[in-house]
């Protein structure tokens, strides 16, 4: 008897593992997709009444962006026994940073009919993510008489601007004093790999700007493999006069301390009872969440469109055009930044700041920096009402303003991305708390920003504005000081003509 009950326990303990063949990925095809395309996973064992469990988990790699890790849950269709199709949209892509080298672990998993365990398997995999070809040669058709991107000066060579869709830049020429020539590069190589990232164009040649050294990947016809050459960025580096840097910031400061903008600071902010604070902190903190989390809300599209909902209830029930002045000149602020960025994506927008101050656009260009000034006077035309119903517009427009001029961290979905995000949000509402300008001035200023923006569609800003960081970061450290010490703040904003 005994015998017969541990004979049916051990069956009864058995059957969970015969209802699933043990799985077995073979390969993942292709290593290069586009939005639109289909990843492919061929293996034995994939049950095809249920649907898989796939995870992306590993590093991914951004031209002239930090490595960072990524974790991303995909949705795939069985189409056989032996084939898994995973379709990949725009917005994963997006969610990537546009242009992305992923290393990563590939886990596919069925869950078992007990409905207690999973049955996987795991496979280490090497892709890469591609926008659309054809809207990115329309971004880039504008911009043919653009200079050659710096890093590849500073290597040493020219490169090809044909892009044809595979792995590899061709190499017109090479500076017989650079460092390239002096590891041997020679005209029609091909540079394939940049710091674990593979090379498609010639814009992909961006170095992680966290990296002191960077390894560069050259192939040449004839020979079998591919060579590794050590790119220590000391031994290229242009020479900067530190006493012209510092020149530069004391203009910043000094031009900053005098600067109209200083005489815009409010004296006293208005006050601001403690329900309507915690009601827009509790908002801000929600669309955060929901911007690092749904990827259909990382276009600037779906937050104007937002932001003019909010900004006609505020109008509705409060009674005050301020909301429809503050949306006009928050949409000519957001226009600004998505041309100079090129894309409407906020992903893309994030990623094109890189992880430096230097790079965010609150200092990346004058343009950019009038920008910000009209998206503070807007935003901070509707946080100076002490009305509950401008909560939600005031919410929504700081985490857009985050994203849009303090970028540089990557949307990652996790609670230390959404706090990112609600801190930068915070600086945004603060800031705009205690600042304000007359409609004569934010028309100027949106005018200005607006047409150097047009302006850089044509040419490059940064040749046109030299050192334009540097001297940026002065004016606005010159304006925050005076907005942090209430004795230096001058309510002369009618002064201002």
């Amino acid at each position: 008897m005994r015998a017969a009950v541990f004979f049916a326990i051990f069956l009864s303990a058995c059957s969970g593992y015969d209802d699933l063949a043990l799985l077995e990925i073979d390969s993942v095809e292709p290593s290069e997709v586009e939005a639109g395309g289909m990843l492919r996973l061929h293996g034995r064992g994939f049950p095809l009444a249920r649907a898989p469990q796939i995870r992306l988990r590993g590093s991914v790699h951004r031209p002239g962006m930090r490595v960072s890790p990524v974790d991303v849950r995909l949705a795939g269709n069985v189409r056989s026994e032996s084939l898994i199709e995973i379709p990949i949209t725009g917005a994963l892509i997006d969610a990537l940073g546009g242009r992305a080298t992923l290393d990563a672990e590939l886990r596919v998993a069925f869950r078992a009919a007990d409905d207690h365990r999973d049955v996987f398997s795991a496979e280490t995999v090497r892709v890469d993510f591609l926008p659309d070809t054809s809207a990115q040669l329309r971004a880039g058709s504008g911009r043919e008489e653009q200079t050659e991107p710096l890093a590849a000066r500073d290597f040493g060579v020219v490169l090809s601007r044909e892009e044809l869709g595979t792995v590899g830049v061709r190499v017109v020429s090479v500076d017989p004093q650079g460092l390239a020539a002096l590891q041997g590069v020679a005209p029609d190589d091909r540079l394939v790999g940049l710091d674990g990232m593979s090379l498609y164009g010639w814009r992909d040649f961006l170095p992680d700007p966290t990296k002191h050294e960077s390894v560069v990947l050259v192939a040449r016809d004839g020979l079998d493999g591919v060579h590794a050459l050590r790119w220590p960025h000391e031994a290229t580096e242009r020479p900067v006069d530190a006493m012209a840097l510092g020149f530069i910031g004391l203009l910043g400061l000094l031009l900053g301390w005098l600067s109209p903008a200083a005489l815009s600071l409010r004296a006293a902010p208005s006050k601001i009872s403690p329900s309507v604070w915690l009601v827009r902190s509790s908002l801000v903190l929600i669309f955060a969440a929901l911007l690092v989390w749904v990827s259909a809300l990382q276009w600037t599209s779906m937050w104007i469109l937002g932001l003019g909902t909010f900004a006609a209830l505020f109008a509705l029930v409060g009674r005050d055009r301020a909301g429809a002045i503050s949306f006009a000149f928050a949409v000519v602020a957001t226009l600004t930044v998505v041309l100079l960025a090129r894309s409407a994506s906020i992903a893309a927008i994030v990623a094109a700041q890189s992880s430096s101050v230097l790079h965010w656009y609150i200092f990346r260009s004058p343009a950019s920096l009038l920008a910000f000034g009209v998206y503070l006077h807007a935003l901070g035309d509707v946080t100076s009402r002490p009305s509950m119903s401008g909560s939600p517009y005031c919410a929504a427009a700081a985490v857009l303003g985050a994203v849009l001029f303090l970028g540089g961290s990557p949307l990652v979905a996790s609670i230390a991305g959404i706090a990112v995000l609600f801190a930068k949000a915070a600086v945004i509402t603060i800031a705009a708390s205690v600042f304000q300008m007359i409609p004569r001035v934010v028309v100027t200023c949106s005018g200005l920003g607006l047409g150097l923006a047009m302006l850089g569609l044509f040419f490059d800003l940064g040749d046109l504005f030299p050192q334009w960081s540097i001297l940026s970061i002065g004016c606005v450290s010159a304006i925050a000081v005076r907005a942090l010490l209430p004795p230096l703040r001058r309510e002369s904003i009618h002064a201002i003509v």
